[in-house]
């Protein structure tokens, strides 16, 4: 859960310029993915979520990137870093409602110039799951080239209040801990 200790650890990533904590979240959640049933023997490509190039300018680094590096070296699985590209700044999406998420996100995303090939399952990687509208706008541009997008998988899952509840996935498509099917 987005809270506490991982919270904090996550605002250092995002905000506090601590990119080596990107790595190395990657790297638990990797060691989870193995020690657990979403481990098994099949291989996916691992696309993270982009960043627009302000806001990488900004920070200096994605850090869904970073967790998806620590990721890949811990499971080694294929990283496909530059597979999607976020094309459109968005507004920050702590406080959107789902709809207002949807409409932030239409046409942000597109495909990059280093795709894997169309055979290649894909998994997306990014820090925090909040409502899945993020993972959901990219896994929709991927499907629509042909690819097969079998979930995200992410370090954190927010805790959201009684009014924002009613926007996350349904129960019945959530897996322990982090890691989403795509609907």
């Amino acid at each position: 859960m987005y809270q506490n200790v991982l919270k904090q650890t996550l605002i250092l990533l995002k905000y506090g310029n601590q990119a080596e904590l990107g790595f190395w979240l990657g790297y638990l959640l990797g060691q989870w993915w193995q020690s657990s049933k979403a481990g098994y023997c099949q291989r996916f490509v691992v696309v993270p979520i982009p960043l627009h190039k302000q806001r990488l300018q900004q920070r200096g680094y994605n850090q869904a990137a970073l967790i998806a590096k620590g990721f890949c070296r811990t499971t080694r699985m294929t990283l496909a870093e530059h597979s999607l590209v976020r094309v459109r700044a968005t507004d920050a999406m702590h406080c959107l409602g789902a709809n207002e998420r949807t409409i932030n996100l239409a046409g942000a995303f597109q495909l990059g110039n280093r795709l894997p090939p169309i055979r290649c399952p894909i998994l997306l990687i990014d820090d925090i799951y909040t409502t899945g509208t993020t993972g959901n706008v990219a896994a929709l541009l991927l499907k629509q080239a042909g690819y097969t997008v079998i979930g995200i998988a992410t370090v954190a899952q927010a805790v959201l209040s009684s009014r924002s509840a009613e926007l996350a996935e349904p129960s019945h498509l959530r897996q322990k801990p982090n890691l989403r099917p795509n609907p």
